[in-house]
């Protein structure tokens, strides 16, 4: 095992490694390796330090992205899974050869089976292209009132991971943890936050997927879609500023857009996207999202 003191993931980002994060073998992690922990508790830089560790051991690691609300890999509403091919690829998860799975929404309450299915579904793709292990970044609900427990309860035994790294501060994940310590289906790992993490508030969350969002429509177009002849999962929530998922025929996200007008008369659709074609695209799934897609901000 490498002993790194700083790792930079990318060309721009150092970060500093916690000796708790260098006892992790990664030669001992195999299967599905899954991250959980409160927001702003730095899973998502111990993610990718798993898996830019783990990438030095396996010739195919995936790094899956569940934080709908603020994805590093994919967009805002969307859980996104990466593929590396070589170790040389392992700083960051590549955004080739990738697949995103549409929730609609940048928070899983009132989406809860959507989330636990799309994370299955870009789990069994990862293993189907050949990943030995996969990394899986969830997203910051834990708490047992806004139903935090449940979802990683569920998310734990459909994903059956080999492998669940902790992170807390204080007693918060202990109604997630308690029944998995004496689990023998898993290896419970449980770390302390490091004290270099830093906390963002609510407008640094909403202020950073507005501008993911704002970048992504910044050079969108229009394309019409006739309604009547397409394949339109969630159409009750049709309406003018609604997000919505161009899918393949696998159920993945090929692009995202914006509905805009609809013509009544020829049951046309007018959705601002930056897809330029509608090759390839089997169905058309809405969110319950409204977006500005000039401005990135939500309605």
């Amino acid at each position: 095992m490498l002993n790194l003191d700083r790792l930079s993931l990318n060309n721009h980002i150092s970060i500093h490694i916690p000796q708790g994060w260098q006892r992790l073998d990664p030669a001992s992690l195999t299967g599905t390796v899954m991250v959980i922990g409160r927001s702003d508790t730095g899973k998502t830089t111990l993610a990718r330090y798993l898996f830019h560790q783990l990438c030095r051991h396996h010739s195919k690691v995936g790094f899956l992205d569940c934080d709908v609300g603020q994805s590093t890999l994919g967009l805002p509403t969307t859980m996104t899974l990466a593929l590396s091919a070589t170790a040389e690829e392992s700083n960051s998860p590549p955004r080739r050869e990738a697949f995103s799975y549409f929730i609609g929404s940048t928070s899983p309450r009132g989406h809860m089976l959507p989330t636990v299915i799309g994370a299955h579904k870009l789990q069994v793709t990862a293993q189907e292209m050949g990943a030995k292990v996969i990394v899986v970044d969830t997203t910051g609900l834990v708490d047992r009132a806004a139903g935090g427990g449940a979802l990683k309860h569920w998310k734990i035994e459909l994903l059956q991971p080999s492998v669940l790294v902790s992170l807390a501060r204080g007693p918060e994940l202990e109604h997630i943890l308690w029944p998995r310590r004496r689990d023998r289906r898993v290896r419970v790992h449980e770390l302390r936050v490091s004290k270099h993490v830093k906390e963002r508030d609510r407008e640094t969350r909403i202020r950073y997927r507005e501008a993911r969002f704002r970048n992504y429509f910044g050079k969108a177009g229009t394309l019409k879609i006739p309604i009547r002849s397409t394949v339109v999962f969630g159409i009750e929530e049709m309406s003018r500023g609604q997000v919505l998922a161009f899918q393949d025929e696998g159920g993945f996200a090929l692009a995202l857009g914006v509905a805009q007008e609809y013509e009544r008369s020829s049951q046309t659709l007018a959705i601002r996207t930056p897809l330029t074609s509608i090759e390839g695209v089997s169905s058309i799934r809405f969110g319950t999202l409204r977006l500005d897609p000039a401005t990135g901000q939500e309605l």
